[in-house]
C-alpha cells in the first residue's frame, strides 16, 4: 500500500472518531447499547371465561403465569416449578405462553428453530390441572392448537396434521401424505406466509368435533436454493419451493376431518380460483375465502356439512387488484363483517348470510386499518382507522346496527389495542414522533384509565435530539406526506447534505406519527453529525385511499420515481439544503426505489444505498409480483421498464450495494445480476455481501457494522 494512501485512511479514521465524540448519539448507544430501544410490556393472553390476562414471568430459575385482573393487580401466580415433567426440562426454558379455550391448560415452546421469516417449530408442552408438564410429541410442531372444548389439540408435525386427545393423551395423524417439498397439510407454503400471511392453515369448528384444513401439493413448483456456509468445510444448501412470476404454483385443495369417524374428506370447488388465503367455520358451514390469479376476484363460498350443498356469498372484483380482508367475524345469525375498499376507502360492511348488503357501517375519506373486536352482545364493534389525520391512528367503537360512533382514544399520533375476549377492557398503547410508547388498561364502557408504562426515562434521554417535523409537499401530480430531520447544530451560512429514506412500496406508509424504532435512531445520529434526513411516502404508498394506492398498478417503480425527484428537487431549494449532495436509501422495495432513483434521476441524487434490492421483478415471487404486475407475458413493458438491472448502464453518482447471502425473500441473485450489470456498463460501486445474512441482514452487531459503513459511505460521498 503506498504511504499517500496510508495517511489518507488515519486522517478519515481520525475525522470518524471525531465526528463520533461530539455527537449526543453514537451507533453503539443505538445498536450495541440499545439506549433507544422502548420497554414493552412483553406477550399479553386474555383469558377466556374471565376479563382477565396472563404473562408469563421466567426467572433464572424458574417461570411462573401470573394472572391479572383489569385493574391490572395480580390476582394468582402459578409457579411451574411445581409442575412434574415426563423429560428432564427447566421451567424456565418455557417460552410463548398459550392459554387454552375453558383457561383450563397452558401450552409452551422450547427449542424453537426458525423456518420462514414468519414462521417458527418448536417442542411443545402442555401444564395440566394435575401439575403435569407433558411435552405434545416428538420431533418439532408447528401451530398446536385447542379445540374448543379443550379436548383435543392439534397440531402440524412432518407436513402433516395431527390431533392428541387431552383425556387419553393418544396422538393420531389426520393425515399421511406429508413430505417436505411436495405435499403440506394443515400449514402454508412459503409464497402464502409472505404474501397472503398465513401461517396455521386449519380451524376447529365450534362442537370440538371437525377440523377444516388446507392441502399443499407442491410437486409442480420450482426449487429454490440458498447456499449456507456457516464456516463449514463443505457449504451445505437449503431447498424449498419459490414460485416465481408466470410459474406454477402449489396446488391448494379444501379439507374437513371428522373426529369421531376419523375420516377425511375433500369439499369441491365448482369455482375457478388459485388461491386459497383463509378458512372460517360458521356453525355447519366451512368458509373459503377464494382468490384468482390476477387477484382482482374475490369470492366467499359456504359448504354446509350436513346438506353437502356450497354456495356463493360474497363477490367482489376490481379493475385493478384486491386486498384480503384482515378480519370476517362471522355473527350468531349468519351474516357476517368484512372490509372492502369497493367505496375507494377501506370501510366496514355488514353482508346479510346469502350476501346481500345490510349496510356499509363506515363511510368517508378515511382507512379503517383493521378489526380488534365485536362484541354481538353490545352491538359493538372495535376498529382502528386513520379518520382525521391520515398519519394517525385511532381507536373507535362503533354499534353495526344503530352507526353509533365513539372515539376510544384522544390523543393525536399512534393508538393500539388489544381487547379482551369480552371486550370489557383493552391494552391500549400510544405514541407518536415526540412521545415515547405509553401503555394503560382503558375500560370500555366507562373509559377508566389505568396506566401500565411511560418509557419515561427514554423520553428523557431522546428529548434532546432532532426531532421529526412532518410535512406536506405540493407537487405537480399529488399532495405528498413527509417528514424531515434537519441538523442538530445549523449554521445559517452553510448548506447541508440531504439522504432521503425510501421503501415506496405497495401497502407500506412510512410518514407516521409514532415513535420510531431503534433503526431509525440512525437518521437522528446523521442528523446530529451534519447530515438532514427526510422521507416521502410517494403515490402507490396506504393511508390515502384506493386512487392514491392503486395509482402504480402496471407500472411499478414509475410514479413512485417521479415523486421521490421531485420531492428532492422540493428540498433542494430549502435554505439549508445542498441541491448538488442529495443522497438516498431505501431496503427491499426501498433498495429497487433507491437504484431506480440514482440511475433514473443521476443530476439530483449525488449517492445512492441499496439493501436488499428487488432489481428485477422476473426473479421475485409470483403472488406479490402478478398482484401489482400480472404476468411478464402480459405486462412485458411493466417489467421492462424501471429495472434497475436495464438501467444500471446509466449509473453517474457514487452506489453502495448490501446484501445477505441466504435471503430467502428477495433472493441473493438480484444484487448478484445488479453487479454483472453494472460491471459489463464499466461502473465504479461498494458491493459489501453479509455471508448468511437473510432479509434482515443480522443481529444487532451485524446491523451495527452495516450502519457504520453506511455512515461512513455518506460522509465520504456527500
Amino acid at each position: 500500500m503506498r504511504l499517500s494512501n496510508v495517511k489518507i485512511i488515519a486522517l478519515f479514521v481520525f475525522l470518524t472518531n471525531f465526528q463520533f465524540g461530539h455527537s449526543q448519539l453514537s451507533l453503539e448507544q443505538i445498536f450495541l447499547q440499545n439506549k433507544f430501544v422502548a420497554k414493552q410490556i412483553g406477550i399479553v393472553h386474555f383469558l377466556h371465561t374471565k376479563p382477565m390476562f396472563a404473562k408469563l414471568k421466567k426467572t433464572s430459575t424458574s417461570s411462573e403465569i401470573q394472572i391479572f385482573n383489569a385493574e391490572n393487580k395480580i390476582e394468582r401466580t402459578i409457579s411451574l416449578s411445581n409442575y412434574i415433567s415426563e423429560i428432564p426440562l427447566l421451567s424456565n426454558s418455557l417460552n410463548n405462553l398459550t392459554i387454552s379455550n375453558t383457561d383450563t391448560y397452558f401450552l409452551f415452546s422450547s427449542s424453537c428453530t426458525q423456518l420462514y421469516r414468519y414462521s417458527t417449530m418448536c417442542k411443545y408442552f402442555i401444564a395440566t390441572p394435575d401439575k403435569q408438564l407433558i411435552s405434545l410429541s416428538d420431533s418439532y410442531q408447528f401451530y398446536p392448537t385447542f379445540s374448543p372444548d379443550d379436548k383435543w389439540i392439534a397440531f402440524v408435525k412432518d407436513n402433516n396434521l395431527y390431533c392428541k386427545s387431552l383425556v387419553t393423551l393418544s396422538e393420531f395423524p389426520i393425515t399421511k401424505d406429508g413430505k417436505w417439498n411436495y405435499i403440506i397439510n394443515g400449514k402454508s407454503d412459503w409464497v402464502y406466509e409472505e404474501e397472503l400471511e398465513l401461517k396455521r392453515a386449519f380451524e376447529w369448528n365450534a362442537n370440538s368435533n371437525k377440523i377444516a384444513y388446507l392441502k399443499w401439493d407442491e410437486s409442480a413448483v420450482k426449487m429454490a436454493t440458498i447456499t449456507q456456509y456457516n464456516q463449514q468445510t463443505y457449504p451445505s444448501e437449503f431447498t424449498y419451493k419459490y414460485p416465481k412470476v408466470g410459474e406454477a404454483n402449489a396446488k391448494v385443495t379444501w379439507w374437513y376431518y371428522d373426529v369421531k369417524s376419523k375420516k377425511n374428506k375433500q369439499i369441491p370447488i365448482p369455482f375457478s380460483y388459485e388461491y386459497i388465503p383463509r378458512i372460517y367455520w360458521n356453525g355447519d358451514d366451512v368458509i373459503a375465502l377464494l382468490l384468482n390469479r390476477h387477484q382482482d376476484t374475490l369470492r366467499l363460498i359456504s359448504y354446509n356439512i350436513k346438506s353437502k350443498k356450497i354456495k356463493q356469498i360474497y363477490l367482489e372484483t376490481s379493475d385493478t387488484y384486491l386486498d384480503i380482508p384482515n378480519t370476517i367475524h362471522f355473527l350468531s345469525d349468519k351474516s357476517f363483517i368484512i372490509l372492502s375498499e369497493k367505496d375507494g376507502f377501506n370501510h366496514i360492511y355488514h353482508y346479510s348470510p346469502d350476501g346481500t348488503l345490510k349496510q356499509q357501517i363506515t363511510k368517508g375519506n378515511f382507512e379503517v386499518n383493521k378489526i380488534y373486536a365485536l362484541d354481538e352482545h353490545t352491538q359493538n364493534i372495535y376498529f382502528q382507522s386513520n379518520e382525521g389525520n391520515d398519519i394517525d391512528a385511532y381507536i373507535y367503537q362503533i354499534n353495526y346496527e344503530t352507526l353509533e360512533k365513539r372515539k376510544l382514544s384522544n390523543f393525536s399520533g399512534t393508538n393500539d389495542a388489544q381487547f379482551s375476549n369480552d371486550a370489557s377492557f383493552f391494552i391500549h398503547t400510544f405514541s407518536s414522533a415526540s412521545q415515547a410508547p405509553k401503555t394503560q388498561i382503558i375500560h370500555t364502557a366507562t373509559g377508566k384509565k389505568i396506566d401500565w408504562l411511560d418509557n419515561k426515562t427514554l423520553q428523557d434521554t431522546a428529548q434532546n435530539i432532532a426531532q421529526k417535523e412532518f410535512l406536506k409537499i405540493q407537487l405537480p401530480t399529488a399532495t405528498l406526506n413527509a417528514w424531515m430531520i434537519k441538523p442538530s447544530i445549523m449554521d445559517s451560512t452553510k448548506k447541508y447534505p440531504l439522504l432521503m429514506f425510501v421503501y415506496g412500496g405497495p401497502h407500506s406508509q412510512k410518514v407516521v406519527n409514532e415513535w420510531q424504532s431503534n433503526n431509525d435512531f440512525f437518521f437522528n445520529f446523521l442528523a446530529s453529525n451534519g447530515i438532514a434526513v427526510a422521507c416521502v411516502d410517494n403515490r402507490g404508498t396506504n393511508g390515502k385511499g384506493v386512487e392514491f394506492k392503486k395509482a402504480t398498478y402496471l407500472q411499478l417503480g414509475k410514479l413512485e420515481t417521479e415523486d421521490q425527484t421531485n420531492a428532492a428537487k422540493y428540498f433542494g431549494k430549502l435554505s439549508f439544503v445542498d441541491s448538488n449532495r442529495i443522497g438516498i436509501f431505501g431496503w427491499s422495495y426501498g433498495g429497487f426505489m433507491a437504484a431506480n432513483c440514482l440511475f433514473e434521476s443521476n443530476a439530483i441524487f449525488k449517492a445512492g444505498i441499496a439493501v436488499a434490492p428487488v432489481t428485477d421483478w422476473r426473479f421475485y415471487d409470483n403472488i406479490y409480483t402478478e398482484r401489482y404486475l400480472r404476468t411478464p407475458e402480459e405486462n412485458p413493458s411493466g417489467y421492462a421498464a424501471n429495472n434497475p438491472i436495464a438501467n444500471a448502464k446509466k449509473l453517474q453518482g457514487s452506489f453502495m450495494l448490501v446484501h445477505g447471502t441466504a435471503d430467502d425473500n428477495v433472493h441473493f441473485q438480484h444484487t448478484l445480476e445488479l453487479t454483472k450489470a453494472l460491471n459489463v456498463a464499466n461502473k465504479s460501486y461498494l458491493f459489501f455481501p453479509y455471508v448468511d445474512g437473510a432479509h434482515g441482514i443480522g443481529n444487532n452487531n451485524v446491523r451495527y457494522d452495516l450502519y457504520l459503513k453506511m455512515y461512513r459511505f455518506l460522509q465520504e460521498k456527500l
